[in-house]
């Protein structure tokens, strides 16, 4: 995930929770900014932005991730078998690798979202 949009997923989920809490507060829009150090036209911006998604906010969505397949491993005991991700990353197995530890190393690379 890029430094962009990890900061945008980042403010999407603070001014969720800015709404929410402004919501909750009985508070006017002039009097709770006030009260947390926030601009008026960041709010009106940020309210306006998540109640009405548009479509180039859509575009900008991470494409799903491709699903694991499920690989047969080698019986003979020598050899590598290459593994390249999506994420450009390659994993190089041994043919003799406890199956346990793979699939470990495996949810692993899943819970990483480098595939």
């Amino acid at each position: 995930m890029s430094k962009a949009k990890k900061t945008d997923t980042d403010q999407r989920q603070f001014w969720q929770m800015v709404l929410e809490t402004f919501k909750s507060s009985g508070l006017s829009v002039r009097q709770f900014c006030k009260q947390e150090g926030l601009t008026e036209a960041s709010f009106y911006s940020w309210r306006k932005r998540l109640n009405n998604p548009q479509k180039s906010d859509i575009k900008n969505e991470l494409p799903q991730p491709e699903p694991f397949i499920q690989v047969s491993m080698p019986t003979a005991k020598s050899g590598v078998l290459e593994l390249v991700l999506v994420s450009g990353h390659t994993l190089r197995i041994p043919s003799d690798i406890d199956s346990v530890f793979l699939t470990g190393v495996l949810s692993a690379v899943k819970q990483a979202k480098l595939c």
